[in-house]
């Protein structure tokens, strides 16, 4: 009897050790089983996030005739109104033909330049000429005038220089739109990207890039009703990223 009660006490005891080993197993994913998070986030204010650059062109068109005085550097995204002449001093964003352009008469071509570039803080860009209209309203009118706005046509040439975008000195260059054989109605727009390099750093703009336009009214038009009459064309240039 003793014999058997001392079997049955060690069996016992193998019994709670064998639940102590399972309780302790239970208890090592137990512990396993807590969380601990990290979270990471997209260094928004760092140099390796998410993010954009600056794309932003602007437009000079010169303060006098073919390209004389100040530089009138600005931005003009927006269709612009008929410039008050009334008000006195330069209209940035007027491109300044000179006093033939006033007095056209068949065979005569009148000169402007302009230049673009990538604005202070903007990576490069390259241009296209987008959009070629009258000024609104689209009737015809003695002071903008839609029958002359169709007769006349256009040139335009980048990478030529203000001196030379004029009457026998408009060489070399890109066209844009036209060429020397041949000058294009005013409402021809163009594919001919232009490349605006970028500043040398944030607060310098880039390299302003030349363009000239050369407005000419055929030597074949024979319309005398065209005669005393002004018309106001209008030029969009846009832009995308990179050159």
């Amino acid at each position: 009897m003793v014999a058997k009660t001392t079997s049955n006490k060690a069996t016992k005891v193998r019994a709670l050790l064998a639940g102590g080993l399972v309780l302790g197993v239970g208890a090592a994913f137990t512990l396993a089983a807590w969380t601990d998070n990290e979270w990471v986030f997209g260094n928004s204010g760092g140099d390796n996030g998410p993010g954009t650059l600056t794309y932003h062109m602007e437009q000079n068109t010169f303060s006098n005739t073919n390209g004389g005085g100040a530089d009138l550097w600005s931005d003009k995204p927006n269709i612009p109104t008929v410039p008050d002449s009334s008000a006195g001093g330069a209209n940035d964003g007027a491109l300044t033909f000179g006093a033939i352009s006033a007095a056209l008469k068949p065979g005569d071509t009148a000169y402007a330049p302009m230049q673009l570039r990538a604005a202070a803080g903007s990576e490069a860009l390259t241009a296209t000429l987008a959009e070629a209209v009258k000024l609104a309203p689209a009737t015809d009118t003695t002071d903008n005038s839609l029958a002359l706005y169709n007769a006349l046509t256009v040139r335009a040439v980048s990478g030529v220089t203000k001196q030379n975008c004029a009457a026998g000195t408009l060489t070399g260059g890109t066209d844009i739109v036209g060429s020397a054989a041949a000058s294009v109605p005013l409402s021809t727009t163009s594919g001919v990207g232009i490349s605006l390099p970028k500043g040398a750093d944030a607060a310098t703009a880039g390299a302003g890039v030349d363009v000239c336009f050369a407005i000419t009214l055929p030597s074949t038009v024979t319309d005398v009703t065209l005669q005393g009459k002004q018309t106001i064309p209008l030029w969009r240039f846009t832009s995308i990223a990179g050159s």
